[in-house]
């Protein structure tokens, strides 16, 4: 036991391979000095980092990070306390205070002056963070400071900049700025505050490890009064994350069934789920239908199976559908419905809510004309397989109902167009007969053209 012991403990040293203290803090203090080409660059990575977020590019996002200067002072407030340079950790501190100063300007103003003011995926996804957000600055913090600290400096510093991403939350705090958005302000500044302590605390951890002289003399009393601040503060940071890591497990879980109870009750040949969006505070799932109308039975039994899911209790069902008619082709409403998904996002519509207000808006002045072809296409598939029993000159047939405005100006479908194409003339009698059928399989006035094989009506 003592042999395998002896093994780890060598296998995973930080002493080994380690620069010398000189080296290490020479390499902190490089890092975290505030001069002229490092805030240049700092700007200039701001900048490129806002347009990534507003055009959401996560390849322009990753290269800003790669370049950004903020994590020199965070490692630099970590290593004056490990150090106990009291005046180093203010120093340190009042250079990160005005970089983040600095980012948030920058990045409040670009936003401001950008024409694209829709949030995309990119700035949403730095507004809620969660205790993931707290492992990977740990492990990041970790990183990155064993990286800064060997003799043979590797490419490890890049690597933490890309994976704790300081840059994007100040960029998108700073969006929150420019639009006046409580949500996006503090909830990415958050997100920062949350990178910055725990890449600072790792840091503060391995250089304990490493066992660097003190620049001042210390007793066993302050140690253990810094060591207790450090541990109450993590402790309250920590838990406003663990709050939003069980929100978001838990909305996930009831998405995950809204997907499966979806696509288990809307795929059929008439009917078609367009979008669904739960809404977890409302409790509420609501669904946007292309197809024919549902019964009140079929949407009460939809209902019944809705409350079979475990996580889908208690959430009402909202089924969402017209009566009122446009016209369209087929292939227009398809290319209608994929343009619009598209340009929104897609799978991320739910958390634009005035696209998907447009989406929907949109869906619904179609859908009554996609449900009437449907209707037409059902009734030309029935005469198609009645009529050759009935009449057995019948061929084909084509045709669809006619739209109309009534007297409000609404469209209707009172009449109905059908060209019937038959093997051979029949007499004037069988046409009527066929005319009078199609009528009533239709449930309306029928306009029928007849054409024989001898091209005679």
């Amino acid at each position: 036991m003592e042999t395998l012991r002896a093994q780890l403990a060598e296998l995973f040293s930080l002493h080994d391979d380690r620069a010398t203290e000189e080296e290490i803090t020479e390499r902190i203090h490089s890092g975290a000095t505030l001069k002229g080409s490092n805030m240049c660059i700092l700007v200039l990575a701001i900048f490129i980092a806002s347009i990534g977020l507003n055009m959401n590019s996560t390849a322009v996002v990753i290269g800003a990070m790669l370049i950004s200067p903020l994590m020199g002072a965070i490692l630099a407030i970590g290593y004056g306390m490990a150090v106990y340079n009291i005046g180093y950790v203010r120093d340190s501190a009042k250079t990160l205070l005005i970089q983040v100063v600095f980012s948030l300007l920058a990045s409040a103003i670009y936003f401001y002056l950008s024409p694209i003011h829709t949030p995309s995926a990119e700035l949403i996804a730095r507004t809620e963070p969660t205790t993931w957000d707290v492992l990977i600055a740990v492990f990041g913090g970790l990183a990155g400071i064993i990286g800064l600290t060997r003799a043979e400096r590797g490419n490890v510093i890049p690597g933490v900049a890309i994976a704790t991403a300081l840059m994007p939350p100040l960029c998108t705090a700073g969006y929150g700025i420019a639009h006046q958005s409580g949500k996006f302000f503090f909830g990415a500044l958050y997100l920062f505050f949350i990178n910055a302590f725990f890449i600072c605390f790792s840091a503060y951890l391995v250089l304990k490890i490493l066992n660097l002289s003190p620049k001042e003399r210390i007793d066993e009393a302050l140690f253990q009064r810094q060591r207790k601040y450090l541990l109450t503060m993590g402790v309250l940071i920590l838990l406003p994350s663990l709050y939003m890591a069980w929100q978001s497990v838990r909305q996930n879980l009831a998405d995950v069934q809204a997907q499966e109870f979806v696509q288990q009750n809307f795929r059929t040949d008439d009917l078609q789920a367009v979008s669904h969006v739960l809404r977890g505070e409302e409790k509420e799932l609501e669904v946007l239908l292309l197809g024919r109308a549902l019964t009140a039975e079929e949407i009460d039994s939809l209902r019944e199976k809705l409350a079979e899911y475990s996580r889908l209790r208690g959430v009402e069902l909202k089924i969402v559908q017209n009566d009122t008619s446009g016209m369209v082709r087929e292939e227009d409403l398809q290319n209608i419905v994929a343009s619009e998904w598209n340009s929104v996002g897609g799978a991320a519509l739910a958390d634009t809510q005035e696209e998907l207000k447009k989406y929907k808006q949109k869906s619904l002045r179609y859908a009554p004309a996609y449900q009437q072809q449907e209707k037409d296409r059902k009734l030309l598939r029935d005469i198609s397989a009645k009529a050759k029993i009935l009449f057995p000159s019948f061929l084909s047939v084509e045709g669809a109902s006619l739209p109309a405005a009534d007297e409000k100006g609404n469209l209707a479908y009172p009449k109905f167009l059908a060209v019937v194409r038959l093997s051979a003339p029949i007499e004037p009698e069988e046409e009527e007969k066929l005319r009078q059928w199609f009528a009533a399989e239709a449930g309306k006035p029928v306009e029928l053209a007849i054409f024989a094989a001898e091209g005679e009506e």
